[in-house]
């Protein structure tokens, strides 16, 4: 059983990002099977089943994702992954879920941002200070020079805690609190990592979202929505991680309201195979939607297990 600090030292967020990219420019075709993921809901509480095969093995996260945990200042993800040898099925290691999905998430959203976002992007918003936040945080430093990061969250010691930690890990980085109008005005790069059921994207002029890129994480269930339809309007160009995204989250099965559809996004496959660069990034509004699929956890503890072994 490797615990979260065990995970953090075997591999990086730099280390994850490239193997998900390798996987597609290099690998895609080795026996892959990752059918959607099973939701089981408990009121608010939710469990994710979500198992793949790839190459020689077999693997199964199992998640639970409790949004109320922040009141009692408890994670929201709690969860376990077993990789399994493929042929045989024995279980070859046990993994605590949370860093995982952490990596995993952020290395997504790493991806987004450096395939869509400005070259020369210096400043990233980040609303939502939990442990998607920080994998962000990691991930938008490894594929850009970031300078300047806006952060805001609703409770003000989750807030200042992450700042506290950020200057430590990042101690070249401009980190401060920001209302959410400053935040979006003057990110180049907008993170959205919240559980919320409703927008936490203020309604701002379409002309305020030009020249950006929101790169939504949060949102996971028809009911969760993130991001507003004065910003959806806005979009000119959409993207997802995978078309499963427009059925399991609230922010895309709204964003087809807008002309959003599988025939006119690409997915993070397409982005990567086809070497994708938005043209005039200047001139557009751009969405990243990122929901995650078993072959993505996947991905990360093959390349743990194999750096170990």
């Amino acid at each position: 059983m490797l615990s979260s600090k065990e995970i953090n030292k075997a591999i990086s967020m730099r280390d994850v990002i490239d193997s998900i990219e390798n996987y597609y420019l290099q690998d895609k075709f080795s026996n892959e099977i990752t059918p959607d993921r099973m939701h089981i809901d408990d009121e608010d509480n939710t469990a994710l089943l979500m198992p793949a095969f790839y190459g020689d093995y077999y693997a199964t996260k199992l998640v639970g994702v409790a949004p109320n945990n922040s009141k009692l200042e408890k994670p929201t993800i709690h969860g376990l992954m077993v990789l399994y040898d493929r042929k045989t099925l024995e279980p070859l290691m046990t993994f605590d879920a949370m860093p995982i999905t952490a990596l995993r998430t952020g290395a997504l959203g790493g991806l987004g941002m450096k395939y869509l976002s400005d070259q020369h992007a210096t400043s990233i918003g980040i609303i939502g200070t939990g442990t998607q936040g920080w994998s962000h945080l990691q991930s938008a430093c490894a594929v850009r020079s970031i300078e300047t990061v806006y952060v805001y969250n609703r409770s003000s010691k989750k807030l200042n805690d992450f700042i506290s930690k950020a200057e430590i890990e990042f101690p070249d980085l401009t980190v401060r609190e920001a209302k959410l109008p400053e935040l979006i005005i003057n990110s180049d790069i907008v993170i959205t990592t919240t559980t919320s059921q409703t927008p936490v994207l203020p309604d701002l002029d379409s002309a305020d979202w030009k020249g950006k890129i929101v790169v939504a994480v949060g949102s996971f269930k028809p009911t969760m929505q993130e991001l507003p339809d004065s910003f959806l309007s806005a979009v000119d160009e959409f993207y997802v991680d995978a078309y499963s995204a427009f059925r399991e989250s609230g922010d895309m099965i709204r964003a087809k309201h807008f002309g959003a559809n599988e025939n006119n996004t690409l997915s993070l496959e397409n982005m990567i195979k086809e070497q994708h660069q938005p043209d005039n990034i200047s001139d557009k509004t751009l969405l990243f939607k990122s929901v995650g699929i078993g072959i993505f956890d996947l991905i990360t503890v093959k390349e743990i297990y194999e750096k170990l072994k």
